[in-house]
Formats: C-alpha cells, structure tokens, sequence
C-alpha cells in the first residue's frame, strides 16, 4: 500500500469501494491510515488496513481488484522474488474475471511471468521506464500444461 495514495484515489472515486490496503511495514500502513482519512470524508468508511505478506491474509475468490506496485530490491538487490509472489497471491485471491493491475519498472518484465500465471497480460499504458500492466483470472482453473 506503501503511502496509501492510489487505494485512496479508488476511494474516492467509487464512495461504494470497499479497500483494503496490505504492506509489511507498519510504517507504511499507518502513513496509508492518514493519506485514506485526510482525504475520505464519509460517515462509514469501508477500508481496512493490515500489516502482512501482501494478500495472503485475504480469502481466496474474495478480491475483484488489486492494485500493486511490487518492490524490486531487497537491501542491496535488484529481485523479482517478491513480486512473483504478489502476483502468486493474487491470483489465489482474486474472483473469476477479477484483475489485477502492476505499475512497475519495464526493465523487470513482469508481463511475462502474468502472462504465464494468467494467461494473459496487457499492457495499459507505457512509457520508457515504466508500465502498467493487467493480468484478468479466468472464469475456469488454468488446466496443467501436458508435458
């Protein structure tokens, strides 16, 4: 969830938006808790912020969209493990048609471990350094490959 910025933009443009925002760090957690409450005004709010290993905590089939901007260094290395792992999760969590979007480093080809995860990965939008990709679950369990 990092500073929270982007699930509180789904906040508030869709007041029915029910978000829940995950990180590791409780640090980041509490700054998204204040980033949701200085700029979401209503009576009851729908958001729920927990401290953990991305989505794992969250029940399978249970999420319609995810919005994750994965880390790519852990202490001095560049490292796509957590990520894969986000996406893992997300997969798991997501409902049939459920998606999930990744902002993140073009340099780190996330596109094609979706693609391989999902089946499918669109690029949204692009720039040199940067990309948005989306990655929707199919309405069916992915079958193992025949080998």
């Amino acid at each position: 969830c990092g500073n929270g910025i982007v699930g509180t933009a789904v906040a508030v443009a869709d007041p029915r938006a029910e978000v829940v925002f995950t990180d590791e760090s409780y640090q980041a957690v509490a700054s998204a808790k204040a980033t949701f409450r200085a700029n979401v005004h209503r009576e009851r709010e729908r958001a729920d912020f927990l401290v953990g290993d991305g989505v794992a905590m969250l029940d399978p089939g249970s999420v319609d969209l995810i919005l994750c901007n994965p880390p790519f260094h852990s202490h001095q290395a560049t490292t796509d493990a957590t990520a894969l792992r986000m996406f893992a999760q997300s997969r798991k969590v997501l409902r049939p048609r459920g998606e999930l979007w990744v902002v993140a480093n073009r340099h780190m080809g996330y596109h094609t471990h979706l693609r391989r995860l999902f089946g499918n990965s669109e690029v949204v939008a692009s720039e040199p350094r940067f990309v948005v990709l989306r990655a929707v679950k199919e309405d069916r369990p992915r079958s193992a490959r025949p080998m």
